[in-house]
């Protein structure tokens, strides 16, 4: 019902020169340490991507989790295998690092409760809510901002690998999100970032959070 397909563009076709360039390192750039953290660090969030899973129940979730790094996903198989697998979506999320920074998503923490509600604090902004699965292994969040405006339902998909937790959302609908409490972000990076995330189909964005 959430899975929608974003924007008209169709799906960008991944390089896998991006899985260097698009992460924050490069393969060429000068500097002793920058390069080889870049690749590490793409290596590792690769291998994340291609190893967790969605065999996991909400009690598995209780506790507090930190942001590690952005996480993206796409609505189906057939949307991952168009822009070449894992890899692309790990080059995508270094390619929106630098918006989730200027966001202040960088900051986000999630708490869930042993009741199930959670406090996803995004930056300045805090949501509320309950969490719980669906019978196809997806989280359905349902959001309140501030406490008491009710956002509604949103699906997730979510894997762990280890205290790893890859939590993304349907791109509209997240930065749907965000624009309806635009005081407590910056609307115009949301309209670049959505920009960007266009080229894209089926897009899911969010974050990769560590388990404290």
């Amino acid at each position: 019902m959430f899975a929608l397909v974003l924007g008209a563009a169709p799906a960008s076709a991944f390089d896998p020169k991006d899985l260097l360039n698009g992460l924050g390192g490069n393969s060429s750039g000068s500097g002793s340490g920058s390069s080889g953290s870049g690749v590490l660090d793409a290596i590792g969030g690769f291998v994340s991507n291609v190893t967790a899973s969605n065999k996991f129940s909400v009690d598995d979730l209780v506790g507090t989790w930190n942001y590690s790094s952005p996480a993206v996903s796409f609505e189906s198989e057939n949307a991952l295998k168009k822009v070449g697998g894992a890899a692309a979506a790990t080059a995508v999320e270094g390619k929106i690092e630098p918006y989730y920074t200027k966001l202040g998503l960088t900051s986000t923490v999630l708490e869930v409760a042993a009741d199930h509600s959670f406090v996803m604090k995004l930056g300045k902004l805090q949501l509320k809510g309950k969490v719980e699965k669906d019978e196809e292994n997806n989280l359905i969040f349902s959001f309140s901002a501030f406490g008491k405006i009710s956002l509604g339902k949103l699906k997730a998909h979510a894997t762990k690998s280890g205290s790893t937790l890859n939590l993304t959302f349907d791109a509209t609908k997240l930065v749907q999100i965000l624009t309806k409490v635009s005081s407590a972000v910056n609307v115009k990076t949301l309209t670049t970032l959505s920009q960007l995330l266009s080229s894209y189909e089926g897009i899911y964005m969010g974050f990769k959070l560590k388990k404290a």
